[in-house]
C-alpha cells in the first residue's frame, strides 16, 4: 500500500510539473517582425516579414527564425530585389536569434504580469553572427500564452552582416542618391504551448 501511494505521488508530480516544462512554439499569425528603412536622408518606410517560425524550450532556450523571402515593403519589385541583392535568399534563407532567458522567469511569471527585461543573444543573418542586447517587454496573457514586445527598436548595422554591397546595387537600381545602413528592428512574438 505505502509503495502504491509512493508510486502515485511520484506520478502526480511529474505530471504536474509537465507543463511548466513543455516548450512554447511561436504563433506566426500572432506575431510581426518590423524594420524601417530611410532612403534620400528623410524618406523613412516600414516593412515587414511575414512567416516567422520559434519556440522556447524546457531549458528557455529560445530559437526565433525570419523566413527572409517573406519581407513585404509594400512594393513587389523591391521585395524581389532585396531577396536577390540584399538577403541573396538563394545562399541565405533565413535570419535567427537565440538566446537563454533565465528558466525562473516563465514558472515564476503570473497571468497579467508583464516583466522588463535586456535580454543579449546572437543574430545570425547573411552568413554572419553578431551579439545583440535587445529591450523586451514580457506578459504572461494567460497560462498557455507569453508576449514579447520590444521596448524600443535594436539595430542591425549593414556592414556588421556583409550587406553593405546589396543596399548600393538598390541605390543604383532605384537611382537613390543614399540609404541608410544602420536599420531600427522591432517585434512583437506570441508564443502558446
Amino acid at each position: 500500500m505505502r509503495q502504491t501511494a509512493l508510486i502515485f505521488i511520484t506520478l502526480l508530480v511529474v505530471t504536474t510539473s509537465l507543463p511548466a516544462l513543455a516548450a512554447w512554439k511561436l504563433d506566426n499569425s500572432s506575431s510581426q517582425l518590423n524594420f524601417m528603412s530611410v532612403k534620400k536622408e528623410t524618406i523613412a518606410e516600414n516593412h515587414s516579414f511575414a512567416k516567422l517560425s520559434g519556440d522556447i524550450d524546457e531549458n528557455a532556450q529560445v530559437n526565433i527564425s525570419v523566413d527572409l523571402a517573406s519581407v513585404n515593403t509594400n512594393i513587389a519589385i523591391r521585395d524581389d530585389r532585396m531577396k536577390s541583392f540584399v538577403f541573396e535568399t538563394s545562399k541565405y534563407s533565413s535570419a535567427t536569434f537565440t538566446t537563454v532567458l533565465d528558466k525562473s522567469l516563465l514558472k515564476s511569471l503570473k497571468v497579467g504580469e508583464d516583466k522588463k527585461l535586456s535580454i543579449t543573444g546572437k543574430v545570425a543573418f547573411h552568413g554572419q553572427q553578431q551579439p545583440v542586447t535587445i529591450d523586451v517587454n514580457v506578459v504572461k496573457l494567460s497560462a498557455d500564452k507569453i508576449l514579447v514586445n520590444t521596448t524600443k527598436p535594436f539595430f542591425i548595422q549593414a556592414d556588421a552582416f556583409g550587406v553593405v554591397a546589396g543596399i548600393n546595387k538598390l541605390k543604383e537600381l532605384a537611382s537613390l542618391p543614399s540609404i541608410n545602413y544602420v536599420v531600427p528592428v522591432s517585434f512583437s512574438v506570441l508564443f502558446t504551448r
